[in-house]
């Protein structure tokens, strides 16, 4: 630095000895940046790994029970599950989300769809598509078409079954590539459980094995079934089953025109093969009423719940649930025929 010589020499020494100063400092700066360790700003491991201390559980959000059940089983209590939908009454095959629901939604850091046309209002909802996981993607040739007539049942009000049949979980073998699904997208945003989650997979494989030996033993003794709603073409699709549908509610007593047309139905069913005691496929107790009438007419009653309940010690659980109704449908052909 040229300084005139004008300037007081107290100025000149001082700008002198400032700047021998900076370039000692920078020296030493250099040398230490460039020792390994040494760097102070946090590599993008370190900002994750800080930011992961510093926030609330990883949020996954789960569509209906039976992806809450796998998420809940396979990531343990390293996950916050969410699923809102959990506070209305109706089948969350018909929730409409709010627009609070949906920002709730969009932050988690993995969404988990069934897919097939269960979520209806992710038409209008922009989600990250980086952080959906779509459980039936993989699985469109496996997916069945359905076409149905409109009609009115509960809080949900009216609706229709046509178009692409979304009750993919009810097959154990559609069930399982959507465990494995999930259990792939976890080990990536969870990979410290990775170990767990493999063991934790393999447990709900052997349960869904076990579903499909049941459903293989149920058909075996009887290939034709009735169903009192079109939720069972995937149960049909994993045992190969035909089933017969028609739309009525649990608790509710149809028509005389509708005891007609399934008389009718059972009627055809009987033309073809005999059928003494034909077997009806419920998603809950008909009613004493109903069972009665379809008794009248050599009809027995299954129930298969599309979600886990309390009932036969499933406790809530949708996969030992839909396993203890395949092993329902096994004992009750597997008995004598009148």
């Amino acid at each position: 630095m040229l300084v005139s010589s004008r300037v007081p020499k107290w100025i000149r020494v001082t700008l002198f000895v400032s700047t021998v100063l900076l370039m000692v400092a920078g020296i030493i700066s250099a040398i230490v940046s460039a020792l390994p360790g040494c760097d102070a700003r946090p590599t993008t491991e370190e900002a994750q790994a800080a930011q992961g201390t510093s926030r609330a559980k990883i949020r996954v959000f789960a569509s209906h029970p039976f992806l809450v059940e796998v998420v809940e089983r396979l990531a343990g209590d390293s996950v916050e599950v969410v699923a809102p939908w959990k506070k209305g009454d109706g089948d969350p095959a018909f929730w409409k989300p709010t627009a609070d629901e949906i920002g709730a939604i969009q932050s988690c850091d993995l969404i988990v769809l069934n897919g097939a046309g269960f979520e209806h209002w992710t038409d209008q909802a922009a989600l990250p598509r980086a952080r959906v996981c779509d459980t039936t993607a993989s699985l469109k040739a496996k997916l069945i078409e359905v076409a149905g007539p409109t009609h009115s049942h509960g809080p949900q009000g009216e609706h229709s079954h046509a178009g692409t049949a979304f009750t993919t979980w009810v097959s154990p073998e559609l069930a399982r590539v959507q465990a494995h699904e999930v259990a792939a997208r976890l080990e990536k945003l969870v990979p410290v459980r990775a170990a767990a989650i493999q063991v934790t997979l393999a447990e709900i494989d052997a349960e869904l094995a076990a579903t499909s030996a049941a459903l293989a033993d149920a058909a075996k003794h009887e290939h034709r079934w009735l169903a009192s709603h079109p939720v069972y073409g995937y149960l049909g699709q994993a045992a190969g089953i035909e089933i017969a549908s028609v739309l009525w509610e649990p608790g509710e007593m149809p028509s005389e025109d509708e005891w007609a047309k399934f008389a009718a139905l059972l009627s055809g069913l009987r033309a073809t093969q005999p059928m003494p005691t034909a077997w009806m496929l419920w998603e809950a107790d008909p009613g004493s009423a109903v069972r009665a009438r379809l008794d009248a007419l050599g009809v027995k009653v299954v129930v298969v719940p599309q979600y886990g309940d309390d009932g036969g010690g499933a406790g809530g659980s949708v996969i030992k649930q839909i396993r203890a109704s395949a092993e329902a449908m096994r004992d009750a052909v597997a008995q004598p025929k009148p």
